[in-house]
Formats: structure tokens, C-alpha cells, sequence
């Protein structure tokens, strides 16, 4: 009879739960004023780590309800970055633009007057092993 009884209380308190949550990513989709995370990811040979990081944040922003645009300057990368950043463009499901870092890449890391109070940037330089402790769900050693 407990038994029975533990099951029920779980189950109402996980469709509680499961309501709450969906109707907080309903509301902040809702809103107008979102605030957007724009991570600008600066990259060099990162095949190995960089699916990874992308879909972290992908995650990230599914599970917060967040949006997320991903900006990635690629410092001449000699390995398959390039690659897998075409592959993961359409799988993602953020926004992601890859910049070569040689072209205008001072224009994307200046904030422009009209985007400065919709998102909020996080510079996030891979060729230093410690920043990339800065994207959700990454944990870096040193």
C-alpha cells in the first residue's frame, strides 16, 4: 500500500515539476526584451574539443530556454574544424557563424550601439586551455 502511494506522490510531483519547467521556457521564448548570449569562440586546430563546445551550448540553451547565437573566429586552422563547424551548422539548432580571423574580425568584436543592450557577449578564446571553463557544462584542466 506504501508502495503504491510513494509511486503516485512521485508521479504528481514529476508532472508538476515537468509543467513548471516548460512553462518557464514558454515564458522567456514569449518575451521581447530577451537578452541574448553571444559566445565568440576564437579557435586554432580545436577538431578534437570543438563539437564538443558547440553542442554543450546547444544543450545549454535547450535545457535553459535561452538564446544562444555562437560566433566562431578561426585563426587558420590546418585540421577539420572547418568541417565539423559546416556539419554542426545545421544540427545545432543555435545560430552559428563561422568568421575567418583574418577577415573583419574587429567589426564582430566591437559591440555596435544597437546590439549592446539586446546580448550579452562572452569572448572565449580556446588557444588558452583555462577559457574554455567559460561555456556551460565544459569543465577544462589545466
Amino acid at each position: 500500500m506504501f508502495t503504491y502511494m510513494s509511486w503516485i506522490v512521485v508521479g504528481y510531483g514529476l508532472a508538476a515539476l515537468l509543467v513548471h519547467l516548460l512553462h518557464r521556457r514558454f515564458l522567456r521564448r514569449t518575451q521581447k526584451d530577451v537578452l541574448e548570449t553571444h559566445y565568440i569562440l576564437v579557435t586554432r586546430n580545436h577538431e578534437l574539443q570543438l563539437e564538443w563546445y558547440i553542442r554543450a551550448l546547444s544543450w545549454y540553451a535547450r535545457i535553459r530556454g535561452e538564446c544562444i547565437r555562437v560566433t566562431v573566429l578561426d585563426q587558420a586552422s590546418e585540421d577539420d574544424t572547418l568541417a565539423i563547424l559546416r556539419r554542426l551548422y545545421h544540427e545545432s539548432g543555435i545560430r552559428l557563424n563561422v568568421i575567418d580571423m583574418s577577415d573583419t574580425a574587429d567589426k564582430v568584436l566591437n559591440k555596435s550601439p544597437e546590439s549592446a543592450d539586446r546580448e550579452n557577449r562572452v569572448h572565449v578564446d580556446l588557444r588558452v586551455p583555462q577559457e574554455a571553463a567559460k561555456i556551460p557544462y565544459v569543465h577544462s584542466r589545466i
